[in-house]
């Protein structure tokens, strides 16, 4: 059977196999300022084994007239093994860090949504080894659902990745973020570019989240608004993206937090303050 010939019929039935899948499409930019000339995908060996890139074929499918449609495969005899914990690149320019394989078209090489998908499979088995749905829900190519993360073209050096690097819950929402641009290289949180990446497009004008110490350094006081949304769920991370604490609090005029941070001190944290309709973070390094 050709697998790019019948991939949109397997992957319902081969979801099965995702539970253990190898490689990951870890991450992508798909759209940037201007014309879209800088974009890539990013491959993940997130096993214990090498896996031979050469059985590996890169499917990009187009969701966006309800029947889902390959209108690229990227594949190639001479890809070599990934080892554990690599990554390999797929780019549409030569200047983009850490490629490994150029590809055409050097522009709108991966479209936009909404929605479209990637999906990674195994030419020598026909399984479907991982798949992300971006812009919305794409049949047959979904995990869970689509991530709900935008990679906005009016900042630069910004895509969708796995945040922390490599997590795979089988679920595109939950595994995907909005972050900063990392090919080659593990999906950290910029300290200086890029925030907390989250599933929101940049927001502006929000209710201020106010993040600072206590006096003794032995607390973290958060504070968010004035008129919260409703419920406001406070989240606490480092800089690999781990989840260090978090706390959902009523937020009908405001919502506050005090947490014990000594064991923090020290650290660049992002904190996340999250309601049905907002999002903001900040960065803090305890003293």
């Amino acid at each position: 059977m050709n697998a790019m010939k019948h991939i949109a019929v397997l992957a319902p039935a081969l979801l099965p196999c995702l539970l253990n899948a190898q490689v990951v499409i870890n991450e992508v930019d798909y759209d940037q300022p201007g014309t879209d000339a800088a974009e890539f995908i990013e491959v993940k060996n997130i096993g214990t084994t090498a896996f031979p890139l050469q059985d590996l074929a890169v499917v990009l499918v187009n969701g966006a007239a309800g029947a889902p449609t390959t209108y690229l495969t990227i594949s190639s005899p001479s890809w070599p093994a990934l080892e554990p914990g690599g990554y390999f690149v797929i780019c549409a320019n030569a200047a983009t860090a850490n490629c490994g394989h150029l590809s055409t078209p050097a522009t709108n090489l991966i479209q936009n949504g909404v929605p479209d998908a990637i999906a990674l499979v195994n030419t020598q088995t026909d399984e479907v080894l991982d798949m992300l749905s971006y812009g919305g829900d794409v049949t047959g190519y979904t995990e869970g659902m689509g991530t709900t993360a935008v990679d906005v073209n009016v900042v630069d050096d910004r895509s969708l990745n796995r945040w922390p690097d490599g997590t795979d819950t089988n679920d595109n929402n939950a595994d995907l973020r909005l972050g900063c641009s990392t090919p080659g290289i593990t999906n950290l949180v910029d300290d200086d570019l890029c925030s907390v990446p989250s599933s929101v497009t940049e927001i502006v004008n929000v209710a201020p989240l106010i993040v600072m110490p206590d006096p003794s350094g032995e607390r973290l006081l958060l504070s968010y608004g004035t008129a919260a949304d409703g419920p406001v769920t406070f989240e606490i991370f480092g800089r690999d993206g781990a989840l260090l604490a978090s706390r959902t609090v009523q937020g009908d005029t405001k919502a506050m937090w005090s947490l014990p941070a000594a064991h923090l001190r020290g650290q660049l944290l992002l904190v996340r303050a999250s309601t049905v309709t907002s999002q903001q973070t900040r960065r803090v390094v305890l003293p």
